[in-house]
């Protein structure tokens, strides 16, 4: 994970679709986060999004892209609140 938290994403969305909560790195979880501060809890309201690509632009760190994906319909407003879950791939196998 690339993010270090520093909210830059956040301050440039004119939509304020991005909220994030800072955590601090644990003895231990040194393979987990590159850096001492990552994003605990990192969201993006897909509903408010205007894929503008300013979050992209502000990332000093290039954790946050489009990728040109389409957000899917659905019917509850809760499942266009992506998470790290839905955010964050997977690493690359070496």
């Amino acid at each position: 994970e690339r993010c270090t938290a520093c909210g830059l994403c956040a301050l440039s969305c004119p939509a304020e679709a991005i909220t994030m909560i800072a955590g601090e790195r644990q003895p231990g979880e040194e393979k987990l986060y590159r850096e001492e501060k990552y994003a605990a809890v990192y969201e993006i309201n897909m509903l408010r999004c205007i894929f503008c690509g300013l979050c992209e632009e502000a990332c000093p760190k290039e954790a946050i892209y489009l990728d040109g994906d389409i957000v899917q319909s659905d019917f509850l407003r809760k499942d266009f609140i992506y998470g790290k879950d839905k955010l964050v791939e997977a690493p690359l196998n070496q």
